[in-house]
């Protein structure tokens, strides 16, 4: 795919896209560990070198073939000599040189591959030269090719992109292209290694005990991430260290993961500029203080993990949804219940009704005050006359006053999504 979109977007021709892309195969056959007893125990010279790399823009099929095998052959040793020739200003390095060096880049695991990458990153920054316009469209190729290589190869160990139903900063939210890696991983570090290559993908969802420290590393590299969830897991507090490597970051939530105040040092480091929360950890409460007092480019909030079930209006706290089967369900609060208190202490909004909710853990009971409204059916048309004419016609449903009930709620876990 990659010879086939470089052959459209340089001028070559057709035929000769199809024997570059023969080339590329045995090119990248040779890079691979089983051919490693093809490269010769003496490192070429540098006139050999230089040679092989003029000899890719020969007009023989033949004499191309040979430059590009012997380049992969003797990749390993000559790879820093044909980076430095591809980015010093004095050389005046060839397309087909830079063409090389994305074929080697698509071995993404290797310290070769990952080396060719970094070199046209590099040439790519210059932006304005013909060199630097051609490093681009050479990544554009790679990148878009790569990332079909890992979507592929993540789905087969369980790994899934995909448009979700997930429980973000205690709503419901549809995200688009959120990334999971649950119970049904499979895979190996290989397999984690091609993250980096997703670059549309700016939520990801950690979740179960196959979640590990390796594993947070690989995501702290992929290059769009924007949000993170990390639920209910082993992860200690060190086990965090890897997120200070992470990109600008709007979303953090931790849930029912067992780090403690030793996590302060690390979350304090951690480039977090939206919302960063705690939920159903073993932070203390002082250690909340402090995660606060730190902790100045993001909304912080620490919670034992007690979750009620509902969602509701921010201001007037009349519940717009009560989750089915949810804590508040099952002890009967129900849409447009308007809550009053927790606890026997008074809340005014939103704000009051999560400072009061973050006191209690999941299992915990917590006692609800609620006004739950008494309806009646009123005329709509004060006319007595219109009433008798369509009568039940021009009835709706009103508010006559409130009842104020209490209830015991056992809290629960909050869910991580609401898919099927």
């Amino acid at each position: 795919m990659l010879i086939a979109q470089t052959a459209g977007r340089f001028g070559w021709s057709i035929p000769d896209a199809h024997t570059c892309a023969a080339t590329m195969l045995l090119a990248l056959a040779l890079l691979s560990p089983s051919h490693a007893y093809a490269q010769s125990n003496t490192p070429p010279s540098e006139q050999e070198i230089q040679n092989w790399v003029e000899q890719l823009d020969d007009d023989r099929f033949a004499v191309r073939e040979i430059a590009q095998q012997q380049l992969s052959r003797q990749l390993s040793s000559i790879l820093p000599k044909l980076i430095e020739l591809a980015e010093s200003p004095e050389s005046n390095a060839s397309n087909a040189l830079l063409q090389f060096l994305g074929f080697v880049s698509q071995d993404a695991l290797s310290q070769q591959g990952k080396a060719a990458f970094e070199s046209l990153n590099r040439i790519a920054a210059e932006r304005t030269t013909q060199k630097a316009i051609l490093a681009q469209k050479i990544l554009e190729s790679v990148s878009v090719e790569m990332q079909e290589q890992a979507l592929d190869r993540l789905e087969r160990v369980g790994i899934l992109v995909a448009d979700r139903h997930l429980s973000v900063l205690t709503q419901l939210k549809d995200v688009k292209n959120a990334l999971v890696i649950d119970e049904r991983f499979v895979g190996t570090d290989d397999d984690l290694a091609m993250l980096p290559w997703l670059f549309d993908v700016e939520f990801v969802k950690l979740e179960g005990p196959r979640v590990s420290r390796p594993m947070l590393e690989y995501v702290m590299k992929m290059p769009q991430l924007r949000s993170l969830q990390i639920i209910e897991t082993n992860l200690q507090s060190q086990d965090l260290r890897p997120l200070i490597a992470a990109p600008d970051m709007d979303l953090i939530e931790i849930l029912y993961s067992p780090v403690d105040d030793q996590a302060i040092e690390i979350l304090e480091q951690v480039p977090i500029f939206g919302d960063l929360q705690l939920f159903g950890t073993e932070v203390s409460a002082t250690g909340a203080e402090t995660l606060v007092e730190k902790i100045e480019t993001a909304n912080v909030f620490v919670g034992r993990g007690g979750f009620l079930g509902i969602t509701c209006e921010p201001s007037s706290l009349v519940i717009q949804e009560s989750i089915p089967e949810g804590p508040a369900s099952k002890a009967g609060i129900r849409m447009y219940d308007k809550l009053k208190k927790i606890n026997g202490v008074p809340i005014q909004n939103f704000d009051d009704l999560r400072k009061q909710l973050a006191k209690s853990a999941a299992g915990e009971s917590v006692l609800v005050e609620y006004d739950r409204p008494i309806m009646s059916m009123r005329p709509i048309d004060p006319d007595p006359e219109n009433r008798n004419r369509f009568p039940g016609r021009n009835l709706r449903q009103q508010i006559d006053g409130y009842e104020t009930r209490q209830v015991d709620v056992t809290l629960g876990k909050r869910p991580s999504n609401m898919n099927p």
